[in-house]
């Protein structure tokens, strides 16, 4: 053995002895027993795990139940470069954190659950942010993100309950889906000029939200982004908006009023009314509107999807005669809405488009309808009777004179029951109204092909035919024969008679 090796050894066992401990680069945790100067191998200083990464290193855990913690810009001569995925995830005994000054990115999930995080600081050398970052941070109240990150990520604050103001960074372009979902207290959004998109959902359930922030320079916002905003009172489609997804205001039942910018193309707005730039499309219907009546203005073809969703206000809507659809759950909780006639030329009622209009007693529907979606009449209670058009050939499941039961499925929803008393005539084919028809063409369709089969076996060829003919012809010439041999017997009688 060399000199060396048992100095070595000597000194780890007058260490070991001693109790102290080996430096945090000496110590590593890798299982492989890689050295810690090699890309991706990870070791512990203090209460942090680090994962050497090109440049420097990552925090990727964190073994603390500390109140508050403060990241070093270095561990071991090594530049802390990024946060890694989960790095934090669930240390919900933590309330501040202090990162250090040569972060750059922060993974997915980094602070996920870290539910008495009251407050972070990030330092502006970071520029991306991973997906749900803070979400469940039930905690955290005020949040102010670094100036250089160019979007905001899907369910960055997601479920943030107690974030009550939020400043979107000036290089932002694009606000993820559910990015600030159910941040009931937010009531406080800054947003630069910029932002060109909003995913879905991504202010949804910020109750506390009462005017949008959206600059002009956005493009397109998707889907239920502000579903659920009760405290929202108005909304403006800036001139740049052209792409609105569905949903988007269903349950702001305080929304009074839209706006549309002057120099939008896509659309425009009447009363406070939404609609196609072409006045076909009645787009959305501010649901905090106090009006009892309001007349759909002719020319409008189509009620989009959820356009009057819970528009309690409303007892009465007067049908255009251009009317042809009916979207998904258009009227759907207009709780007051007392009767439904609907003009001839009208097509087609989608899924839900008068579902839990419980005041609804009265409905005509015209001769020229062709479809009825699933649900589309659901738990109407005071809807005792309808009458089905003829032309009407689809009915959708519990489209009429069902409601929710007290009993549910294995998923916990509730089971359709009954309305009592309901009664619905009339109608397109019935299910065995079909089969009767199905028998009945079968039927004809044999007799058919019988008939056809006994016309074909008699039918005579050419030979067969002249045959016929000649055999018609000898009886005939046989009753001529007998005729000469009569008028010979007669001559020869009277000749007879006259000797």
């Amino acid at each position: 053995m060399h000199l060396k090796q048992i100095a070595a050894g000597i000194l780890a066992g007058m260490l070991l002895m001693t109790g102290a401990s080996l430096p945090a680069a000496a110590r590593n945790t890798d299982n492989q027993g890689a050295s810690s100067t090699e890309i991706g191998s990870s070791y512990e200083d203090g209460m942090f795990v680090f994962t050497i990464v090109e440049g420097g290193v990552e925090l990727t855990g964190v073994n603390t139940n500390s109140l508050a913690v403060i990241l070093p810009d270095e561990t071991d001569g090594r530049k802390i470069i990024s946060i890694g995925n989960s790095a934090f995830y669930n240390c919900n005994k933590m309330e501040s954190v202090q990162l250090g000054k040569y972060i750059k990115t922060i993974g997915i999930s980094a602070f996920e659950g870290c539910e008495s995080l009251t407050s972070i600081t990030i330092p502006d050398c970071v520029t991306e942010l991973g997906r749900d970052t803070f979400s469940g941070c039930s905690s955290l109240k005020t949040l102010n993100l670094p100036a250089h990150i160019k979007a905001i990520p899907d369910g960055m604050c997601y479920t943030c309950a107690q974030l009550e103001a939020i400043t979107i960074p000036d290089e932002v372009t694009d606000i993820g889906a559910e990015a600030f979902y159910n941040c009931w207290l937010l009531s406080d959004v800054t947003i630069p000029e910029g932002v060109e998109h909003v995913g879905n959902y991504a202010f949804a359930f910020c109750g506390s939200m009462e005017e949008d922030s959206l600059p002009s320079s956005v493009k397109a916002i998707g889907s239920g982004v502000y579903c659920g905003c009760e405290g929202l009172t108005s909304f403006t489609f800036g001139r740049n908006l052209t792409d609105v997804g569905t949903l988007n205001f269903i349950g702001c039942k305080n929304l009074s009023t839209y706006i549309v910018e002057a120099g939008n193309q896509t659309y425009s707005e009447t009363d406070g009314v939404v609609y196609k730039a072409d006045g076909s499309v009645l787009f959305a219907y501010p649901a905090g509107n106090p009006a009892e009546k309001f007349a759909v203005p002719e020319g409008v073809t189509t009620i989009y999807d959820a356009a009057f969703f819970t528009a309690e206000h409303l007892k009465e809507v007067t049908f255009p005669s251009t009317l042809h659809y009916i979207g998904a759950g258009a009227f759907e909780y207009c709780s007051s809405l007392k009767s439904v006639v609907l003009p001839e030329g009208t097509e087609i009622i989608y899924e839900n488009a008068f579902a839990d209009c419980t005041s609804l007693s009265s409905v005509t529907l015209p001769q020229s309808l062709q479809g009825i979606g699933n649900y589309a009449f659901y738990a109407c209670p005071s809807l005792k009777e309808v009458t089905i058009p003829a032309r009407c050939s689809t009915v959708g499941n519990y489209a009429f004179g069902y409601q929710d039961g007290t009993e549910t499925d294995e998923n916990g929803t509730p089971i359709p029951v009954k309305i009592a008393g309901f009664k619905q005539k009339g109608g397109g084919l019935s299910a065995g109204k079909i089969v009767f028809i199905v028998i009945g063409v079968i039927v004809l369709d044999g007799v058919i092909f019988l008939l056809v089969k006994i016309i074909h076996k008699n039918q005579l060829s050419k030979e067969e035919h002249e045959a016929l003919m000649d055999a018609n012809e000898e009886p005939y010439e046989s009753m001529a024969g007998d005729s000469e041999e009569e008028t010979d017997d007669t001559d020869e009688s009277s000749e007879t008679t006259e000797e």
